[in-house]
């Protein structure tokens, strides 16, 4: 691929935190590549096969004019900011960038918090996260950079109604089909997740002290056209304190998913990491082999919980425990965050999109 057919990016604003943190979000980025020191000092850039991502810091300096030189322009510039951000505060920022770079305003897209939604009344261009990656996989289909089956534009606009889930009927062959395994430990919200994916109650799921899920069950449904198969496990890695996970869950786990590709859901409680979770990806290693990292995207549960704590996601991964920092930088940054008691498809989508991106990258990674 030419360097020139990639997707270029530009990743603007005052915190270093997040501005790193949307790079790892950007589809096929890997967050183990991202440097250790926490201050930029001058402009990082970050490619893949898809993507030539820079990373500007956040001062006037000829690095700033170079990205944006005549000419040379990125395809698309976002400008990152805090969840308690004012318009003002911001426009101040889209104005001097503007002033330092000679380009129009309206270039500059605010990329706004997961809490926030599109407004009339900002002065700025602002987007949510779903519409940056939306805008991200428009490109890339006009450059013929993903191939035509894992294609999103079918996929609802986030100001349109969510496509409305139902479960398969037999003898309904949809043309693409994914396996989502759901595993962690007891208590995380495995089945409740499940049931949020589905859009109906099919696992049961309740508050207990003791395991409630006590064999792999499946259910079946249909996402934006693609066949889902969501698999809910018991507790296979930590039951009575053993070592090695349990066998028989695994085999019959295996065995629910051995049609079309597997995605491991690797569900965490956003407000409890126990010390056995600090080794759960050797135990799923042992389970499932040692390329299942790059097969599993963590999930957080109970997202209310930020927001009572006033804190937003993004803040929450900067500063999380360092163990699970490397759980979510093995698993290549693909993380995201419910709130199984909300009504609404919204992270149910966002899942669906991280899914794509990384079995995306997967095929293209077989195909070299």
């Amino acid at each position: 691929m030419s360097h020139s057919n990639k997707i270029s990016v530009v990743v603007l604003g005052r915190e270093d935190y997040l501005k790193k943190a949307l790079i790892t979000s950007i589809p096929g980025t890997d967050l183990s590549l991202l440097p250790k020191n926490n201050d930029l000092k001058e402009t990082e850039i970050y490619e893949n096969n898809m993507y030539m991502v820079k990373c500007t810091p956040d001062r006037e300096c000829d690095d700033l004019k170079k990205v944006f030189a005549p000419n040379r322009g990125p395809d698309i510039s976002l400008l990152v900011v805090k969840e308690e951000f004012t318009p003002e505060e911001v426009w101040e920022q889209v104005d001097s960038l503007h002033r330092i770079t000679g380009k129009l305003t309206e270039e500059f897209i605010v990329v706004l918090p997961l809490s926030c939604k599109e407004s009339d009344s900002y002065r700025f261009k602002c987007c949510t996260m779903d519409q940056v990656f939306r805008k991200l996989t428009q490109l890339a289909e006009e450059r013929n950079l993903i191939p035509t089956s894992t294609r999103l534009h079918d996929q609802p606009a986030a100001s349109q109604t969510p496509t409305p889930r139902h479960p398969i009927k037999e003898g309904e062959h949809p043309t693409t089909e994914v396996n989502l395994v759901l595993l962690g430990m007891t208590g995380t919200g495995k089945s409740a997740s499940g049931n949020t994916i589905l859009g109906e109650k099919q696992f049961i799921s309740r508050a207990s002290s003791n395991p409630v899920t006590t064999e792999c069950q499946e259910a079946k449904t249909e996402i934006g056209g693609r066949r889902v198969r969501v698999i809910d496990t018991p507790d296979i890695f930590d039951d009575d304190d053993r070592k090695s996970p349990n066998k028989e869950h695994v085999r019959r786990c295996l065995e629910l998913c051995q049609s079309g590709p597997r995605v491991f859901l690797l569900v965490i409680h956003v407000s409890r990491f126990t010390d056995g979770e600090r080794t759960i990806l050797k135990k799923m290693e042992t389970a499932f082999g040692r390329e299942v990292v790059k097969q599993t995207v963590v999930l957080f549960t109970r997202g209310g919980d930020l927001q009572q704590g006033g804190m937003s996601f993004e803040d929450f991964l900067h500063g999380c425990q360092p163990d699970l920092k490397k759980i979510v930088e093995k698993c290549g940054g693909r993380c995201v965050l419910f709130e199984n008691n909300t009504l609404g498809s919204d992270q149910v989508d966002k899942l669906m999109q991280i899914v794509d991106r990384m079995l995306t990258e997967e095929r293209k990674n077989v195909n070299v």
